[in-house]
Formats: C-alpha cells, structure tokens, sequence
C-alpha cells in the first residue's frame, strides 16, 4: 500500500515501511494488522489513544472545533495556563501557547533578543531546536547547513558527551571542563563580546544528537555564564518533557532554574500544542504574543482539553514515577547487554529515554545500528537512529509503558543484538 504514495506523492520517505491503523498506549497496529511496540515515538508521552484523552476530546469537540486565543480565551486554555505555571520549574511563571516545538523555540530565541536587545545566541554541537528560522539555526545539522543563511548570529560550543571520557578511562566531568572552557575563552573571551550575548539554548538531554545525558554540573555552569553575563537561559524541553524523564521536566535532573522553557510534543495527548514558559515579567510588553497566543491555532480548543488530560492521567496514574521504574528496567538490562556484546559501547538516559550505542573496529558504526534497528522492526518494535553518526538507537517508550511490556522489548532487543552478533560472525 505504501509503495502507491512513495514517491509519487510524498518525496521523503518515512522512517518505516508501515501504514498504521490505530494504536493504545505502547501498542500500535498496521493496516495489515501487525503489531508493534513503539519506542520511537516523541510526539505524546501518554502514547496512543489514552482514554482520558480521547473521552475529553469526545465530551469537548461538540461544543467548539476550534477558536483562536488571539481574539478570546476558552476555559480549557485559562485552566491549562494555569497548570502549567503550576508544574514549571520557572519562578512566577509566564505562559504563551504556540502549536509546535519548533515555533516554541524559535519565539522564545525572538523573545530572548528583544528583552536583551541583543543579538548572539549560543548553541551546541548536536542540538535539535526545529525546523524554523532561528529555530533551526540553534540546530547544527546536516539539514540546517543545507538551507541556512551562510552568515548567523548563533555559534556552538561542545555540548558534554561522556563516553570518550569513558573510553578514556577519564573522569565525566572532563568533558563540563571542555565544554565550559570552549565557551569562557572561544566564544566569550575572543568571539563576541559578552554584552552581546542574548541567551544560551540547550537541551537537558540530546536527543538527536545521540541521547547524551550530560553531568548537572554543565547545567549550573550554563546557569553562572548566564547569571555573569546578563544573557537569558532557555531550556528546550520539546523533547524530555512531561514526565519522559522520571520527573516532570528534564532539568529537573540537574536543579537549575531556566529563564525560558520550551515545551511541546508530549503535552497534547497526541494532538498539536506546544508553549513557552517566561521567567516573571519578560513577556510582559512582547508585541508578538497577543491574549498568550503566539499564532492563530496556538493554544487550540481541543488541544488545549487534550493537554489538560495528558497532565491529569500523568497525576492520577502516578506515570512519572512508572517512567522512573521502566527506565531503570530497562537500563538494568542494557548494562547487562553492554557486558556481553563488543559492538555495543554505551547505554545511557534516563526514564523512558533511553539509547544504546554501536562501535565497529573502535570507529562509530551506522551500519550495525541500522542491522540492529531492522532486526527490533522484524520482531516487532519501532526505534530509530540518532546521533552524530547515526549509530545510536533511540528507545523511548511512552510513560504508560507497562512492566510486561518492557520485559517484552527487553527480550526483543536481546534476541536482536544475538542476531546480528550471528550474522557479523557469519560475515553475512
């Protein structure tokens, strides 16, 4: 079926060769009714379909589809402002709606430069902010520098990755020191003027860039340099918020307090919302955000009722507490298989976002991640490769994830790693 629509219709190709019918929680199925469990998703915490989800969308979509915030508010748009201020680890909290990730970012990198009336950003190596103009530029991808302006007003710095130390035998925190030098002296001290610095936007875990979980230190030396210099720190939790992490939001992990939060992609239930988060009074006269709507379907009806359910079954459920438990279930296990398999050099994350990473000959191995990403698909679980290299597979279940369901994908991967580990032995 999907061969009729690849290419003659759409031009890039997905990440898998499925078209799919429905989904509950971890579970999803295809049209030709096979089964899978997903851990490559990022767009709902929850999952599929949750039922508290899809009842207040079933009660809710009678009385509007959809009325823009720009104009009025709803009461489900006023009741979610105020739960997000709630759970926010931003002081006297702002909020601003906007109806993806990547335009979350890109307003709170506009924002960061008019408050400051300056002009730098600072990002890292590896970063994934979006897909939309200073969005995009905060993301140093092989996609961005296709597409990007050749002259920018962001630089990077090394963003703290600590398997070389490992496989150093270094102390972690060597690479924080690197990091943070490259920034003091390259970017601060010769670079640009610190004045002219506008904000630091950083993700409390990469992603994209390879599920890199950094020491908390590095975050509280990103809080001083910002403290020191006047710039704004934006915390981009597109990714790791809502609960992904064992705690609500990734920073969480590291105690600093952002000046600016992002947020996006698991807060809706499954539907489209995102929404930036401002430390005190720093949105108050922004001409770009109009009633706490940053474009038309910001903040939308049905998305906003969603979001109010996806934070209610995360309080009910106890879900961060079960992201908490299978992720260190997880974890346990791909330890276990770092032990026994030579190709496979690192697992870390935290949560139910998790990545295992694959060598070949002391070099990074896309090849193997990509044997080892078709061998999970044939048993039945979705993942995909991230990172630098593109030798890393993302395994990032939803939060509802079950404990037999992990003791499903844990056997999976398993019986994956033993058959790739065959088929390198059999030079096949």
């Amino acid at each position: 079926m999907i061969e009729s629509y690849y290419p003659s219709v759409f031009k890039c190709k997905p990440s898998f060769p499925i078209v799919v019918d429905r989904g509950f929680k971890a579970e999803i199925w295809t049209k030709d009714g096979r089964r899978f469990l997903d851990f490559s998703g990022a767009a709902t915490s929850l999952g599929q379909a949750h039922p508290k989800v899809v009842e207040s969308i079933k009660e809710h979509v009678n009385k509007i589809t959809g009325f823009s915030g720009l104009l009025a508010p709803t009461e489900p748009f006023l009741r979610l402002g105020e739960e997000l201020k709630s759970i926010v680890p931003v002081r006297d909290a702002s909020i601003a709606y906007a109806t993806t990730g990547s335009e979350a970012s890109d307003f709170a990198i506009q924002l960061a430069k008019y408050v400051t009336k300056r002009s730098v950003i600072l990002s890292f190596f590896g970063a994934y902010h979006g897909l939309t103009g200073y969005a995009l530029m905060s993301s140093p991808t092989e996609g961005m520098r296709r597409v990007a302006p050749r002259v920018s007003d962001t630089l990077y710095a090394p963003y703290p990755n600590c398997l070389p130390c490992k496989m150093r035998s270094l102390p972690c925190d060597d690479c924080v020191d690197l990091s943070i030098s490259f920034i003091e002296e390259e970017i601060i001290g010769r670079a640009v003027e610190p004045e002219d610095l506008a904000a630091i936007i950083v993700e409390p875990l990469q992603s994209h860039g390879g599920i890199i979980f950094p020491p908390a230190r590095f975050f509280q030396e990103l809080r001083r340099i910002s403290n020191e210099t006047g710039a704004l720190l934006i915390v981009d939790e597109v990714y790791t918020g809502f609960g992904r992490t064992g705690k609500w939001f990734g920073i969480e992990h590291h105690g600093v307090e952002p000046d600016i939060m992002v947020m996006g992609k698991g807060m809706g239930g499954g539907l489209p919302i995102a929404a930036v988060a401002f430390r005190g009074r720093l949105l108050e006269d922004w001409y770009l955000c109009s009633g706490g709507s940053l474009g038309t379907f910001a903040g939308h009806y049905l998305s906003a009722v969603a979001s109010l359910a996806t934070i209610e079954a995360i309080r009910e459920e106890n879900l961060i507490e079960n992201a908490k438990e299978r992720g260190e279930q997880l974890s346990s296990s791909l330890r276990e298989f770092v032990e026994r398999y030579d190709f496979l050099v690192d697992s870390r994350g935290t949560g139910c976002v998790q990545g295992i990473e694959f060598y070949e000959k002391g070099k990074p191995s896309k090849k193997v991640a990509e044997m080892v990403k078709w061998a999970l698909f044939d048993r039945g679980l979705l993942a995909i490769q991230v990172g630098r290299h593109h030798n890393v597979i993302k395994l990032t279940p939803p939060i509802t994830i079950t404990e037999e369901q992990m003791d499903e994908a844990i056997r999976i991967i398993e019986d994956s790693l033993n058959e790739v580990k065959r088929v390198r032995r059999d030079g096949l």
